[in-house]
C-alpha cells in the first residue's frame, strides 16, 4: 500500500510539473531575427528561461494573419506598422521588443550611399501605397528624387527585373538582398549586371531623422499573452541572451537552423547571411523611435498603421 502511495505521489508531482510548464508559441519568417527564436526553442539553454518555447515558421503575411486569427501563435515577428494595424482592428496585441532590421536598396552599379544620389528606375516589391514605398517616401524627407518608381508583384520579381536590365535599383530586406547579389555573381557570364548593396536604409533613416533608429520591425504578443507583462519581460530577457548566444556560437546556431528551419538554412548555406548579429531596441528610447516611425508612415497613409496612431499601451518594452 505504501509503495502504491509513493508511486501515486511521484506520478502526481510529475503530472503537475508538466502541466505547470508554460509553452510559448513563437513564430517568425526566414530572416536572421528568427534565429534567436530558434535558440529559445532548443532543449537546453545556457541561460535561465522559465518558459518552454515552440517555434513555428511563417512564410507569408497571409499565413501569419491566419495563425494569429486562429490563436495558433502567442508571439511573432511582424512589422511595427502591422502591430499597430492589428491593435486598431481590435486584436489584443502588444510589442515586446523592436528590431533595427536590415533593409537595403540594391543597385546595378556602384555609387554614393545616399537616397538622393539614385538615378534611373527604383523597383518596389508590392503595389502603390504598400510599406516599401511609404518607407522610402518617409526617408526621403523632402529631398529631391531623381528616380522613377515602379511597383512589382514581389521581391522575386523585382530581383528578376534587375537581372534582366529592366531596372536600376530595388528596395529589399535581407536575406533577399544578399541572395540577389549572389545570384548576379553566379550569372555574370550570361551578361547580367553585378548587383551591389548601395544604400543601407537604417543609415538613411538616421541621416533624415538624426537621433532616431529605424524601428520598423518588432516581436509582438497576441491574445491573453499580450496582457502577461511578466511573461513578456521574461521573454525579452531570454531573447537578448539568445541573441548573444547566436553571435558567440555561429556553428551551433547553424546546426540548429539546419534542424529546425531548412528554408533559412538553405539561404545561409549559399553564403547569404555571414553576419548573425541581430540588432534589438528596447526601453523608452525604442518606444520613442517606434512611435516616430509610425507617425511618419501615418502622415503618408493612415491606413498603413490601421487608421489612427497607437498609444503607449501598444508597447511593453521596458526591459
Amino acid at each position: 500500500m505504501r509503495t502504491l502511495f509513493v508511486t501515486y505521489l511521484i506520478l502526481t508531482l510529475a503530472c503537475t510539473s508538466a502541466a505547470g510548464s508554460e509553452v510559448l508559441r513563437v513564430s517568425g519568417p526566414p530572416i536572421v531575427e528568427s534565429i534567436p527564436l530558434l535558440a529559445l526553442s532548443q532543449g537546453e539553454h545556457p541561460w535561465e528561461q522559465d518558459f518552454e518555447a515552440q517555434f513555428i515558421p511563417w512564410h507569408s503575411p497571409d499565413m501569419l494573419r491566419a495563425m494569429v486569427a486562429g490563436k495558433q501563435v502567442d508571439a511573432a515577428i511582424v512589422t511595427t506598422a502591422a502591430a499597430s494595424t492589428l491593435r486598431n482592428k481590435g486584436i489584443n496585441c502588444r510589442v515586446a521588443l523592436l528590431h533595427e532590421a536590415p533593409v537595403w536598396i540594391i543597385s546595378t552599379r556602384q555609387g554614393a550611399d545616399a537616397l538622393e544620389s539614385l538615378e534611373g528606375t527604383l523597383l518596389f516589391p508590392f503595389g502603390p501605397g504598400e510599406m516599401p514605398e511609404l518607407f522610402y517616401r518617409a526617408a526621403m524627407a523632402g529631398k529631391q528624387s531623381k528616380v522613377t518608381t515602379r511597383h512589382t508583384g514581389g521581391a522575386l520579381e523585382a530581383v528578376n527585373l534587375l537581372l534582366a536590365g529592366k531596372g536600376d535599383h530595388a528596395m529589399l530586406s535581407d536575406p533577399t538582398a544578399s541572395i540577389a547579389i549572389l545570384r548576379s555573381k553566379a550569372m555574370q557570364n550570361k551578361g547580367v549586371p553585378l548587383l551591389v548593396k548601395r544604400v543601407d536604409m537604417r543609415t538613411a533613416w538616421k541621416r533624415s531623422f538624426p537621433g532616431h533608429h529605424l524601428a520598423a520591425s518588432c516581436i509582438a504578443f497576441f491574445g491573453h499573452e499580450a496582457d502577461n507583462t511578466q511573461k513578456i519581460q521574461a521573454f525579452n530577457k531570454a531573447y537578448i541572451h539568445a541573441c548573444q548566444w547566436v553571435r558567440e556560437h555561429p556553428d551551433k546556431a547553424f546546426e540548429l537552423i539546419q534542424k529546425k528551419f531548412p528554408a533559412l538554412a538553405a539561404q545561409i548555406e549559399q553564403g547569404a547571411l555571414k553576419n548573425l548579429n541581430v540588432r534589438t531596441l528596447s526601453g523608452e528610447t525604442a518606444k520613442t523611435d517606434a512611435l516616430f516611425f509610425l507617425s511618419k508612415i501615418n502622415e503618408l497613409s493612415p491606413a498603413a498603421v490601421g487608421g489612427t496612431m497607437p498609444g503607449n499601451d501598444l508597447f511593453e518594452i521596458g526591459q
